[in-house]
């Protein structure tokens, strides 16, 4: 194994998950205080580069940064990894109550209907934080067995193979059962990160953290980095194309396609991380004063300002703000991040 040599921060991954976080408000904005019908497939290039930005470029990043965090990491070890996962897990669920179910009961008291949600969807929805934790719980478990880096991207492969092989064979259990389920396998359309649909990324990026502190030269790795991803997100689209598939299924809301994560779309999204990383890199070169700070202070404290976004979004919608007109969801995007990030100054929330 080559020495490790480039073990401090990396401002890239520090830059791309600030990205990361505006994309993410700003597709919570969108789905959730829009009048925009998400769930139909994109139907104008608005809503092409919102479920763009708000896909591939949001949550794989954050997963793909998670995984090089924990190679990072001074706690690298297993009982870490698990304290760590079962303390994600809990701030989880808290925020599911937080943000879903006493929204839903305050609006069921006032004669409001939520559809076809109940309690047991509330507190049961299966979002990132979950995944997480569960991510977390699995790294444990292959950090103790001394699985490697190859072996971690293998199991991540099965994972999603079986993943995919076990889609709608759960329909017929209990609700709360299908969230229990749910945390490892897609059940039901309120279970969006399963861990065998999606670990793939966390352990992509477990693998290149630890080539990356083997890098020395690290302007020509993400050259090549950037022709290999150009390469491949061509190649994909071209084959997919040719197949009869449309790549935007790879990150449109619509019918799930996003959150049912499958091997071409897989590689096609890490070809966009590959390029995201490689921009994020040239950007990080050319970062001082007030804009290095605050992008080192965002990287720190991006889970506090996950936390408060979705405290902000749901009861914005709880005090009578209507639904917001499709050009009012960057603008209202980029004020809720904002707020969110000077909150995050004065709220400290541990996970």
């Amino acid at each position: 194994m080559k020495d490790k040599v480039n073990t401090g921060r990396q401002l890239e991954l520090d830059v791309a998950k600030v990205f990361a976080i505006f994309y993410m408000v700003i597709v919570h904005v969108y789905e959730e205080m829009s009048a925009v019908n998400y769930w139909a497939m994109p139907d104008s290039l608005f809503r092409g580069i919102i479920e763009f930005v708000g896909g591939p470029l949001a949550a794989p990043v954050f997963m793909f940064a998670m995984g090089v965090g924990m190679v990072y990491t001074k706690h690298r070890n297993p009982r870490a990894f698990a304290i760590r996962g079962l303390k994600l897990l809990a701030a989880a669920y808290i925020l599911n109550v937080i943000r879903m179910t006493i929204p839903f009961l305050l609006a069921r008291l006032s004669g409001d209907s939520w559809g076809h949600w109940t309690v047991v969807d509330t507190i049961g929805l299966v979002d990132i934080l979950q995944f997480a934790g569960v991510s977390f719980l699995l790294v444990a478990l292959l950090e103790r067995w001394k699985v490697g880096r190859y072996g971690i991207v293998a199991v991540a492969m099965l994972l999603q193979g079986l993943g995919i092989l076990l889609l709608q064979s759960f329909d017929g259990l209990p609700k709360a059962a299908q969230y229990a389920v749910g945390l490892l396998f897609h059940t039901n359309p309120e279970v969006c990160f399963p861990l065998t649909l999606w670990f793939v990324y966390p352990a992509a990026g477990i693998f290149f953290g630890e080539y990356l502190q083997t890098v020395v030269d690290k302007k020509r790795m993400y050259d090549r980095i950037a022709v290999m991803s150009a390469a491949g997100l061509a190649g994909l689209t071209v084959a997919m194309k040719y197949m009869g598939w449309d790549p935007v299924n790879v990150f449109a809301l619509a019918r799930d396609s996003y959150y049912i994560q499958h091997l071409p779309g897989t590689l096609w999204t890490l070809s966009v991380i590959g390029l995201q990383l490689f921009v994020c890199y040239r950007i990080s070169l050319h970062l001082r004063g007030v804009l290095l700070k605050g992008t080192g202070f965002i990287s720190r404290h991006v889970n506090t300002i996950y936390l408060i976004q979705w405290v902000l979004i749901p009861y914005l919608g709880v005090a009578g703000v209507p639904r917001l007109p499709a050009w009012a969801v960057v603008p209202c995007g980029l004020l809720i991040a904002c707020v969110s990030i000077w909150l995050a100054k004065y709220i400290r929330v541990k996970v």
